[in-house]
């Protein structure tokens, strides 16, 4: 079975079980607060993933990051993870609660690329064209690369709208190459 199918079976089983606590914003913050640890310290990450570290040192580290900071359910939780020894996915498993809970609530996150930075009207528009697509809060990170040189490109969810004059250059070339 593969890791995002067995993580998103996890996360399942721990959105049901917040649902029914009625906890279901605090363990999306813990979700959220484990992820970025994971990013900002990638030892600990790399620490979860090594098979030659047994899995009681694993949850010692982890209580004492988390101990004070995580609510005791997404402890309880972390700790049945690595008892079934899937600690490999855990940061898969907290990025598929993140996604099941914005489903539920009807947040999207995007990101736009651009060349320049986007103005508010462009902004305004792209969330009321995401908005259509049954979400209430649209939430837009903005990213400037001027390697694009114009246009922009636009991730939500698994899609990706580009839009960009660098892709447009790039396609005419093989177009005009294909044709030689």
């Amino acid at each position: 079975m593969s890791e995002i199918r067995v993580a998103s079976r996890y996360a399942k089983s721990l959105f049901d079980l917040a649902g029914e606590r009625k906890q279901l914003d605090r363990v999306m913050a813990d979700a959220e607060a484990f992820i970025k640890i994971c990013v900002d310290a990638h030892a600990l990450s790399l620490m979860l993933k090594s098979p030659i570290v047994h899995l009681d040192k694993k949850w010692n580290v982890l209580s004492k990051l988390f101990s004070k900071e995580l609510d005791p359910t997404t402890m309880a939780f972390i700790k049945i993870v690595l008892r079934k020894k899937r600690e490999i996915i855990l940061e898969d498993i907290f990025k598929q609660f993140i996604a099941m809970y914005n489903e539920s609530k009807g947040i999207l996150h995007a990101k736009v690329y651009s060349a320049v930075p986007v103005s508010e009207k462009i902004l305004a528009d792209i969330k009321k064209y995401l908005a259509k697509s049954n979400h209430n809060n649209v939430l837009i990170e903005t990213e400037v690369q001027p390697e694009l040189l114009g246009g922009f490109i636009l991730q939500y969810n698994d899609k990706l709208v580009d839009a960009s004059v660098s892709s447009q250059l790039r396609a005419l070339r093989n177009q005009l190459m294909n044709n030689n």
